[in-house]
């Protein structure tokens, strides 16, 4: 029974980080993850107690290693260290109370229950966290990895230094606790301090995640603002055109008229190759894909697509935008997807800027079932698919390759989305599937 229990504890440890992470594994890598905490758990609490757990935060620190494409990150830390605590603190919190249960349900039963109260007690953090985890996502909007991550100086560091000190503290306490049994009321004082400085150290995560993602916002709009007077100035160079056009419309059908009448086919023709012509070419420029952008009432999203577009334009890139039905909101939080859309338009202009028939379409569509982004771009480069998304992989060459590999890490966290590309001959096209099967973020 007492190998079950340690079994038990071992891999509550494994369990919480998964629930925090929320690292998605494969059966394979479940089974030999889980084989590796049970063999270095065992080896470790044999020989060094209580503290054999922080063994197990260097696995953990191993596992984001793995995950983050051979990168230790602050985010992988904090997570193997939020394990060890959380364990710790609720393994604690649930001992007594679950003790006294198991006391009381078994009152009247004259069988062995000695080991049942350390049983449920190994049992319970893992059950407990994952109950509170659903309900914080569900009433607290889920925190941005990417946010967390670029301001990891900020947020993790002092929260990771903060459960560093905890674990320090703890552990030595919980090792005395276990050599005789109990607790005297200055280590339970202490234990209590330790706790209230965990839930100080996730208050001030979340306060400095809202304080950067409000900065976050706000400079967001400032971007969108200079990006919408850019459109306005488009706008209203096109307005400024069609006017012209419309103040000699009026000549060009007179002149006509006249030449008709008169049966002078030459001056048809004259009047033709110099006003009728060129008109028709003025009403084929890919500055008229701004019109387009009527059908979508996502401001962030139409003052990116502008922007672009007008980057585009000073390429020399024929640019094709296609919106046919109106769009109202975007089925991914904003933030993300702008910054996603950005990486992959950025990319689709470059490339194609390096192309002899420079073009650009950008559609997007809805149906009941999704939205679909298209980006399609006139492309020279060989581009390997199978690599594409690596960390440091670019057609490029050496000093590019993270656009991708970022849109890659944002789309694990958003679970209904995804992307699909494709190349064929002078084309690479890039497809964003936003489904509607979830619910916004």
């Amino acid at each position: 029974m007492i190998n079950l229990i340690m079994a038990i504890q071992i891999l509550s440890f494994f369990f919480i980080f998964q629930s925090i992470s929320r690292y998605r594994f494969t059966i394979r890598e479940i089974t030999i993850w889980l084989a590796v905490f049970l063999l270095i758990g065992f080896v470790s609490t044999y020989f060094i107690g209580v503290w054999g757990a922080v063994t197990l935060f260097l696995c953990f620190v191993g596992i984001s290693y793995f995950k983050n494409h051979k990168t230790i990150t602050a985010l992988g830390v904090f997570y193997g260290a939020y394990a060890l605590v959380m364990n710790s603190f609720l393994g604690y919190l649930a001992a007594d109370p679950l003790t006294r249960l198991v006391e009381f349900i078994f009152r009247q039963s004259s069988a062995n229950i000695d080991d049942l109260p350390y049983l449920f007690t190994a049992m319970a953090p893992p059950v407990i966290n994952e109950i509170g985890l659903r309900a914080v996502r569900r009433y607290v909007p889920q925190l941005n990895k990417e946010i967390l991550q670029k301001s990891s100086r900020v947020i993790l560091f002092p929260v990771i230094v903060l459960l560093m000190i905890i674990i320090i503290s703890v552990y030595p306490i919980l090792s005395i606790g276990n050599t005789t049994g109990e607790f005297s009321s200055f280590h339970r004082t202490l234990l209590l301090g330790m706790w209230l400085l965990f839930i100080i150290a996730l208050l001030y995560m979340q306060f400095q995640y809202n304080h950067i993602q409000k900065r976050e916002v706000e400079k967001s709009k400032s971007e969108q603002l200079v990006q919408l007077k850019d459109y306005a100035a488009q706008l209203e160079k096109i307005y400024d055109e069609f006017r012209g056009f419309r103040h000699d419309y009026a000549n060009i059908l007179l002149t006509l008229e006249d030449g008709i009448y008169r049966e002078d086919w030459e001056q048809v023709k004259q009047v033709y190759e110099q006003t009728v012509k060129p008109t028709g070419q003025l009403m084929r420029k890919n500055e008229y894909s701004f019109v387009k952008l009527r059908n979508l009432y996502v401001s962030e999203v139409k003052s990116i697509l502008a922007a672009k577009i007008i980057m585009a334009q000073q390429m020399k890139i024929d640019v094709s935008l296609e919106i046919e039905e109106p769009i109202q909101l975007i089925q991914m939080e904003l933030i993300s997807f702008t910054r996603v859309l950005s990486i992959l338009l950025d990319n689709a202009i470059e490339a194609a800027a390096n192309t002899e028939a420079a073009k650009l379409w950008i559609v997007l569509l809805e149906d009941p079932a999704a939205q679909r982004i298209i980006i399609e771009n006139s492309s020279g480069e060989n581009i390997c698919l199978r690599r594409l998304g690596e960390r440091g992989y670019s057609s490029k060459g050496k000093g590019h390759g993270l656009g991708l590999y970022n849109v890659q890490q944002i789309l694990k966290e958003n679970h209904f989305v995804s992307l699909e590309t494709e190349t064929r001959s002078n084309l690479f096209s890039q497809t964003l599937i936003l489904r509607k099967t979830g619910e916004r973020k």
